[in-house]
């Protein structure tokens, strides 16, 4: 297989059994169910029981639990008193807020960086764009482009920082999500987007705070628009039309 066709394959597994891997249970379990939720696999809204996760993970109900409520701290699911979970619904309020948080944190941080870039972080910023948007792309882009972000910022950022924000990032992605599939789009989209990380690195490389800021800003506005546009489209009625090639089976 290439590339493109394990992408798919892996954004389409399930939930996997993580007993025979080789990293902490809670640190296996939190990233396998979290993986399950950004890909769809558990799709929003998807009500799941403690008992059912525990038997299709191969582990017992500790670190299920102890995984879930570091879901729920980041806004991926929402936690009942019996022994359930819901993944958390997409809605255009909660985006709204992260993004709001977002801007408020990443600009600024961004600004100063701006200067102490060092050769070595800018030639990595400078990859990351590269394998970001090279196809063929899969599972791996979102990590490149969460990294990218990460990098954007680390010369400013604090440890709290990082941890406010990671949490935002893994948000943000399950959104993104609609209006980007790495594996699947339009070579003008991909290409339309890789620039926009493009201005985002000579920004970087100028070292001028003021250029960075407002670039990020921009960014940042523009996926929020671009995201709320594709809910109201989700969110709206099928057509008769519509509904009738969704009987049919077309795509």
């Amino acid at each position: 297989m290439d590339r493109e066709d394990n992408g798919t394959a892996d954004s389409r597994r399930g939930v996997q059994p993580v007993a025979a891997r080789k990293m902490s249970t809670v640190d296996l379990v939190l990233h396998e169910i979290r993986h399950s939720i950004l890909t769809g696999a558990l799709p929003p809204g998807q009500a799941f029981t403690v008992p059912a996760l525990t038997e299709r993970l191969g582990v017992s109900h500790v670190p299920v639990r102890e995984a879930l409520r570091q879901l729920e701290a980041q806004g991926l699911v929402v936690l009942s008193p019996s022994r359930s979970a819901i993944v958390t619904p997409l809605d255009p309020g909660d985006l709204r807020s992260v993004y709001r948080l977002r801007m408020r944190l990443e600009p600024e941080l961004a600004a100063r960086a701006a200067g102490a870039h060092s050769g070595a972080g800018l030639a990595e910023l400078a990859r990351l764009v590269r394998v970001t948007f090279s196809p063929p792309a899969g599972e791996q882009h979102f990590d490149d482009h969460r990294r990218f972000h990460e990098m954007l910022i680390l010369p400013a950022a604090s440890d709290w920082d990082l941890r406010v924000l990671r949490p935002l990032w893994y948000a943000s992605e399950r959104y993104t999500r609609l209006v980007f599939d790495p594996i699947d789009i339009p070579q003008e989209t991909a290409a339309a987007r890789e620039h926009a990380h493009e201005r985002l690195l000579d920004a970087a490389r100028t070292g001028d705070p003021g250029r960075l800021h407002d670039e990020l800003s921009r960014h940042l506005e523009a996926n929020l628009a671009e995201i709320l546009q594709a809910l109201d489209v989700a969110s709206a009625p099928a057509s008769p039309e519509t509904s009738r090639l969704g009987a049919s089976g077309a795509r």
